[in-house]
């Protein structure tokens, strides 16, 4: 029983510690970024089993974060709120080429990024989109100005 109390609690610090990163997705990490997720799993493992080296540990920590997950998205599914607090919300960053620094800032994204994912998706300037969000997954989305109604 001790495993998945662990379990719990290392699965909710780490959620805690991945929404405070920001909405950077798993392709705009960085080298550094894998590395410190890497090294994260191995000192999450030890912290979780402590010195229960069994394949019942092993199961339990691994069913525990697999229940946490499946629970986690059931109620998002089922409440607005529950989404909200567990996946976030879209946030718009540019509007009608004007760039948000704050919130680009609390996403923890620079002007490069943005202009790189704009570029990525054909636009060759910002003042070319209207309305630049990033989404709740870290995607971008952008809409051109010229398909504003």
């Amino acid at each position: 029983m001790e495993i998945v109390v662990r379990a719990t609690v290392i699965y909710w610090f780490l959620f805690l510690v991945v929404r405070g990163a920001g909405k950077r997705s798993l392709a705009e990490l960085s080298a550094l970024d894998m590395l410190v997720l890497v090294i994260m799993g191995d000192i999450v493992q030890q912290a979780i089993t402590q010195e229960d080296m069994s394949v019942t540990g092993g199961v339990l920590a691994v069913t525990t974060f697999a229940v946490w997950t499946l629970t986690a998205d059931w109620l998002g599914r089922r409440s607005r709120l529950a989404n909200l607090l567990l996946a976030g919300e879209p946030v718009v960053i540019l509007r009608d080429g004007r760039i948000d620094v704050e919130r680009l800032r609390r996403e923890h994204l620079t002007e490069d990024d943005l202009i790189t994912a704009a570029r990525e998706q054909g636009f060759g300037r910002l003042s070319d989109i209207t309305l630049g969000v990033i989404e709740d997954d870290g995607t971008f989305s952008f809409i051109a100005a010229h398909d504003k109604g």
